[in-house]
């Protein structure tokens, strides 16, 4: 009787752990990966679009935005392996490969709309022996000086530069002649009825006309670590998608674009329908994009900006 009940015992064991074995099993939750993407807290980009609209997590990704107050501090977050993507200004990004940072382009985002804006009219040629407000550690400053000195010869011993802080830009024009700005701080001025010196797309017309330059007005370009590259080249090509969708989203939904820029940006309505009139922006990689970048760089080497010729510089990916 004993031996009877142990077998049974064993066999009751044997079913019940066949029964756990043979029972599925509960699938695993995969997390959605997040990418980091660093930008100027206040500048404009695609990025903005992404993250309001989700096209990250339309594409496999969440991304986590770094609203930096310098582009210097962009830099010392890709350098430092801080954020994955930055967008930065194109003679940046050449900068940065020169000094030895292993980067990528992946993506042009916008083309250039700064300005330089003073109280009175002026051509730019008559900023020579005048006091120019600017952000002098942007590149929107260091173009500035690039195409002065490119152009008409000026250079930074011409003209007196008082560094002044994107929020102090209107109000250093009590004591500046002029400022050189990105938007939206150049369509918040405009529509304040400062006077527009030169747009930054007229001074590149300027220098095609006199074949300095050739391809389109590049500004800013989309950047990845080498690092994060090699090793998520899958997520590389997943924010590439996510960012050419937010820039298709901007060109053809003006109300809403301008909607995010306004809550984003704090911007009345005036200043956001003018600042939409003044951007354009692309996505992707072509040829007539890099040959835009290339001549962007060359011009950024003729201004001083770049201490070596980027000529031979080929830091571009196509997904």
């Amino acid at each position: 009787m004993r031996k009877l009940l142990a077998l049974l015992i064993v066999g009751l064991v044997v079913l019940t752990a066949g029964c756990i074995s043979s029972s599925p099993s509960k699938p695993t939750e995969t997390a959605t990966p997040t990418v980091r993407a660093a930008t100027l807290l206040g500048g404009i980009s695609t990025l903005d679009i992404m993250q309001a609209k989700g096209f990250d997590e339309k594409n496999g990704f969440h991304v986590k935005v770094l609203r930096l107050a310098k582009t210097p501090d962009i830099i010392a977050a890709l350098e430092n392996g801080e954020t994955d993507f930055a967008v930065i200004p194109a003679e940046m990004a050449a900068k940065l490969a020169q000094s030895g940072v292993d980067i990528k382009i992946v993506a042009v985002d916008m083309l250039q709309n700064q300005a330089i804006i003073g109280k009175e009219k002026m051509r730019p040629e008559d900023l020579r022996g005048k006091k120019i407000g600017a952000v002098v550690a942007s590149g929107t400053f260091k173009l500035f000086q690039a195409y002065m000195k490119a152009l008409y010869n000026i250079t930074p011993d011409d003209y007196t530069v008082v560094n002044v802080p994107p929020g102090s830009i209107e109000d250093s024009l009590k004591d500046v002649d002029a400022v050189v700005i990105w938007e939206p701080m150049v369509s918040q001025l405009i529509v304040k009825n400062y006077t527009v010196i030169a747009t930054y797309s007229g001074l590149w017309d300027e220098a095609k006309a006199r074949g300095l330059v050739q391809g389109p007005p590049v500004m800013l370009v989309w950047v990845v670590r080498g690092d994060f590259f090699k090793e998520h080249k899958d997520l590389v090509d997943a924010f590439i998608r996510a960012q050419e969708e937010s820039a298709a989203y901007w060109k053809n939904n003006e109300a809403d674009t301008e909607k995010v820029l306004m809550n984003l940006y704090h911007l009345d309505e005036r200043t956001v329908k003018t600042l939409y009139g003044r951007t354009e922006v692309v996505s992707g990689l072509n040829d007539d994009l890099i040959r835009g970048i290339k001549s962007e760089w060359h011009l950024a080497y003729l201004g001083g900006y770049l201490k070596e010729n980027p000529e031979n510089l080929d830091i571009f990916y196509r997904g």
